[in-house]
């Protein structure tokens, strides 16, 4: 049942989705997950990070998106549900009742995007040390450094750090199968100029939460009210929005985004469903051209098998598809 007593005084001015109190994380079963995931926070930490995506139609690899990232020693995960009807409630209470600290908030119709990491930032902000904004078809591999918490220890003392893309595409697959997107998914764009995808530049943002600095200008960067964006060099060759990092540095951490997935599901994505502004997005005459990937990458499917194991499984299936 809705409990409109709860709202929390830091949501953004015009937010007109229902507060629906979630059921408390079990801490019993939690202690079981302990030797399920590696890196599994205490959920009393002083210091912690939590995640903040957008879900819309990404059922199929939402699971393994939550798992990765537990593994990396996220706090709790937060998502904005695009869906019409809060699709994904029971799933949270199911995972909450399992031991997970997962959040959906409920925001259906067409908003920006940034509107979605607003909401996270503006409501959650003070219960975390940092927070970062990556949706579900972006994993963030790290390269050297076990947790995120270690990694942002070392890189992010003020403001805001950006994380390069790699973006990856469908290899050889057509269509949909059952598998891992990390498993299935290995080929990617390179470093030189002739071997980049148009949009090589593009980082997404982790922040320190205490200096958050309001409704952000794009979903790729945040808007800080102390120090700026920043990479994991301490520079970075930014455009005036910080959206894109030229010097694309990814020795230290690296998002994998999968945008494309299988060709006949980024057909489906681009021509047929909308993004949550409600725009068809990629599709040229009717139909979406999937990018291929040249460059042979599975080290995000190498981190989940160490990280969650119970994934190696999935070595045992061939993909057909």
């Amino acid at each position: 049942k809705a409990d409109q007593s709860k709202n929390s005084d830091n949501r953004p001015s015009g937010s007109i989705y229902q507060y629906i109190s979630p059921p408390p994380v079990n801490l019993d079963a939690r202690v079981g997950l302990q030797g399920k995931i590696r890196n599994l926070v205490d959920l009393h930490n002083a210091t912690s990070t939590a995640l903040c995506g957008i879900v819309k139609d990404s059922e199929p690899y939402l699971d393994e998106w939550v798992d990765y990232h537990f593994g990396l020693g996220f706090h709790t995960i937060y998502l904005i549900d695009n869906s019409k009807d809060h699709e994904l409630l029971t799933w949270q209470d199911k995972r909450r009742k399992a031991g997970y600290s997962v959040r959906v908030m409920p925001k259906p119709g067409s908003h920006r995007q940034m509107y979605g990491y607003h909401m996270c930032a503006a409501e959650h902000k003070d219960e975390h040390t940092y927070m970062a904004f990556m949706d579900v078809d972006e994993f963030l591999v790290l390269k050297r450094h076990e947790t995120i918490d270690q990694m942002l220890a070392d890189h992010l003392q003020e403001g805001s750090l950006a994380i390069s893309w790699y973006v990856f595409g469908s290899g050889k697959t057509a269509t949909y199968a059952p598998l891992p997107v990390t498993k299935r998914f290995t080929f990617r764009d390179g470093v030189e100029k002739h071997d980049r995808h148009k949009a090589w530049a593009n980082v997404k943002s982790i922040m320190k939460t205490s200096d958050y600095g309001g409704y952000p200008q794009s979903p790729h960067s945040m808007k800080t009210k102390r120090g700026t964006w920043k990479d994991t060099t301490g520079g970075g060759s930014f455009d005036k929005i910080g959206a894109e990092n030229y010097a694309r540095p990814t020795d230290v951490a690296v998002i994998h985004h999968y945008k494309y997935l299988s060709p006949k599901e980024f057909q489906w994505k681009s021509c047929i469903r909308q993004t949550v502004d409600a725009k068809l997005k990629d599709c040229v005459g009717g139909k979406a051209t999937a990018y291929q990937g040249r460059v042979p990458d599975d080290s995000a499917w190498q981190l989940l098998k160490k990280n969650v194991p119970r994934y190696a499984m999935f070595d045992e299936f061939e993909d057909f598809l």
